[in-house]
């Protein structure tokens, strides 16, 4: 999903539970108002009100209606009592009570909807719990080539500027094993996260074992699948190569998912460990004419020694 849905389904979520509330509260209120008592009361209370509407609309002193309707309140919590509920019981329950729940605070989003719509990012994005490092974490003097280590920060910062935006629709890293990029793409992402971009974080292996899915799936399969690499604003693919090459799939499917999300200008990070050679090998000509051949590509190598040896 991007982000737009994303919201949408929260909202519906919100209005969804506003609904529920209510409906519950009626319940318990006909169910009390079964109590002749209870019927008499309210009925009572709310011709008080009515009364005292009137008077204050034409001016006159309505004050006296305040104790009034006080006292007729307290009775009527009093029979409540007596029917084992209280005045909560006949009252939505909202899930919360700023905005109860409508999802915002005048023309405002409500801090409830705001929250929802970030958990509800973070469990689309496919991130596991512990890969939290943002850009905070990335220190460019690890790297062998500070200057470069610095360009490609500054690459990351600027897509998180423009939303996920960026002037390719296509971005390659390649380097060997252990020398930043799946670190990089984990910082990246976590960063478009919090700035309300809808990513997906997908590993090689778990995307070959997607695309079978999405090969041997129902129609609503498909869709659901579409949705994840299709919709999202950005598509992270982490260690292309490692996975296992599914015939009429692997290759096919992720041309076509490129090629939708470069007409839609959608922005998709690809990390491989792969040289061009092997990537040509592996996947085919017209895969890696995409990927290394196209305008719409940029193509990134990180030349530098294993991270996982220095000191963070």
């Amino acid at each position: 999903m991007n982000k737009t849905e994303i919201e949408n389904m929260v909202y519906n979520n919100i209005v969804s539970r506003k609904h529920d509330a209510e409906h519950q509260a009626d319940v318990r209120y006909y169910k009390a108002l079964q109590n002749a008592d209870f019927e008499a009361i309210d009925k009572a209370i709310r011709a008080a009100i009515i009364e005292k509407a009137k008077v204050e609309f034409d001016g006159g002193d309505a004050s006296a209606f305040n104790e009034k309707i006080k006292k007729l309140k307290d009775k009527r919590s009093k029979i409540l009592k007596s029917m084992n509920m209280t005045l909560d019981d006949i009252r939505p329950q909202y899930s919360c009570k700023i905005c109860k729940d409508t999802g915002f605070v005048g023309n405002t989003r409500c801090s409830c909807f705001q929250n929802a719509v970030t958990k509800a990012l973070f469990e689309n994005s496919n991130l596991s719990q512990n890969m939290t490092r943002t850009f905070k974490d990335f220190n460019v003097n690890l790297y062998d080539d500070v200057k470069f280590a610095k360009n490609l920060l500054t690459l990351g910062e600027n897509i998180v500027k423009e939303g996920g935006k960026f002037r390719s629709s296509l971005i390659l890293l390649q380097g060997k094993v252990g020398v930043g990029k799946t670190f990089f793409l984990e910082c990246l992402s976590n960063e478009l996260l919090q700035v309300g971009v809808a990513v997906v974080f997908m590993p090689a292996f778990e995307l070959s074992q997607r695309l079978l899915e999405w090969h041997l799936g129902t129609l609503e399969e498909k869709n659901v699948l579409q949705q994840v690499f299709v919709d999202c604003d950005v598509l992270v693919i982490d260690d292309l190569g490692t996975e296992p090459i599914y015939q009429n799939v692997t290759a096919e499917y992720l041309q076509n998912i490129i090629d939708i999300r470069i007409m839609k200008n959608k922005l998709t990070i690809i990390s491989t460990n792969l040289t061009s050679e092997d990537f040509l090998t592996r996947y085919g000509d017209r895969l890696n004419s995409r990927i290394y051949m196209s305008d719409n590509a940029l193509k990134l190598e990180i030349n530098n020694s294993d991270l996982r040896t220095k000191k963070k």
